[in-house]
């Protein structure tokens, strides 16, 4: 498939955005996003390519944003289901890697999720956090798109509640610039929203959602909704719920890269390096929220990646490994043995010092009171 024209790109853009940014569809304000989607969709690979030439599931863009409205229009339809309406005729003879990869577009496409996933991260890749998952075949979009950012579904607890608001409070020491300076954190950009803020303690690596321009025209398409519009009825418009689209911009903004204040020249220095070296998106240098952030926001999708963050910088790991060694072979109780011992000997050698002290004074008065006799 050749990439999309001009005429292409706005119906991409009217289809994926709304009809009020299509004045935009063919300038630099939507460059990232369709960097991103050539690479996808128009793909140089051959593996790809062999798909696409030789069983078409997809011959046009048109047939790309056809597959779009499938979900959009019903997020309920299950993976087989999408298959059929999306290939008709065709579904019964497509392998399921065709049909993979044809879920895989649209979900991308639409709202930069990939849906297959699911063997993606090992078991313990990630303490704690739920891993991601794949659009199974009776399972329906939504359901998929809900259990795929489930932590955002569920009430936190206090404990969840307060390491989230210890990594705000603390936000200043998260800045993408102190992360890579101070803690060796390596930062990578990612096309998958599922993926933001994951980060690979093997690695030392956090990956960051940068399609700015795609969040600020999710937001814009449901300026006029709920803050916390349901996955279902935002699906239904063509979007995600606009309070995951804000806490994302918030987290790359207003956390990771503070650029707003004039102060933060070591953040814009790392905001501009990125962009350059990679690939991150150009408009990330503006500074646009879009909905106005609540007074008691307390990041419900990210808090708890938040706040994995933020116990990487309380307790970095070590440094070398000989400090590796030693924290590993170190107890509390030998922790315990070392303080006691080290305190006792401090003791002793005040004790000793005290001696010497009282030594040099009574010397001192010895020789004051019984002065040498001087020689004739």
């Amino acid at each position: 498939m050749l990439k999309p024209t001009e005429a292409e790109r706005q119906d991409i853009i009217r289809a994926v955005f709304g009809d009020d940014l299509v004045l935009y569809a063919n300038s630099s304000r939507f460059k990232a996003y369709f960097d991103h989607y050539c690479a996808i969709v128009c793909p140089a690979s051959s593996g790809d390519a062999v798909i696409e030439l030789d069983t078409p599931a997809l011959g046009s863009h048109a047939d790309i944003l056809k597959c779009v409205g499938i979900i959009t229009q019903d997020p309920h339809v299950s993976f087989n289901g999408f298959a059929r309406k999306a290939l008709g005729a065709k579904s019964t003879e497509a392998s399921m890697k065709e049909k993979e990869h044809v879920a895989r577009l649209a979900a991308d496409v639409a709202f930069a999720v990939n849906c297959m996933l699911r063997s993606y991260y090992s078991e313990n890749f990630i303490n704690g956090m739920p891993r991601h998952i794949k659009w199974e075949e009776d399972v329906s979009f939504l359901g998929f798109i809900e259990s795929a950012f489930r932590s955002g579904q569920q009430a936190k607890t206090p404990e969840q509640q307060r390491r989230c608001t210890e990594a705000m409070i603390a936000k200043k020491s998260l800045k993408a610039w102190k992360l890579s300076k101070r803690y060796g954190i390596k930062i990578k950009g990612t096309e998958n929203l599922l993926e933001h803020l994951v980060l690979d303690p093997r690695t030392k690596t956090l990956k960051v959602f940068h399609q700015v321009s795609f969040l600020r025209a999710h937001l814009t398409k449901s300026k006029q909704e709920p803050l916390n519009l349901s996955f279902e009825e935002s699906l239904k418009r063509g979007t995600l719920p606009p309070l995951l689209l804000l806490e994302t911009l918030l987290t790359f903004h207003d956390v990771l890269f503070p650029v707003a204040s004039v102060r933060e020249k070591r953040s814009r220095a790392a905001l501009e390096a990125m962009i350059q070296k990679n690939g991150f998106d150009p408009e990330a240098r503006w500074i646009e929220f879009i909905r106005a952030t609540p007074v008691d926001m307390n990041f419900e999708y990210w808090g708890d990646r938040l706040s994995i963050l933020h116990d990487v910088v309380k307790r970095p790991p070590p440094a070398n490994a000989l400090v590796a060694w030693f924290e590993r072979h170190t107890s509390e109780r030998n922790a315990l043995t070392v303080a006691i011992v080290g305190l006792f000997l401090s003791v002793l050698f005040g004790l000793l010092s005290f001696i010497v002290g009282v030594l040099q004074l009574v010397l001192a008065w010895v020789a004051y009171r019984y002065p040498p006799a001087l020689a004739s």
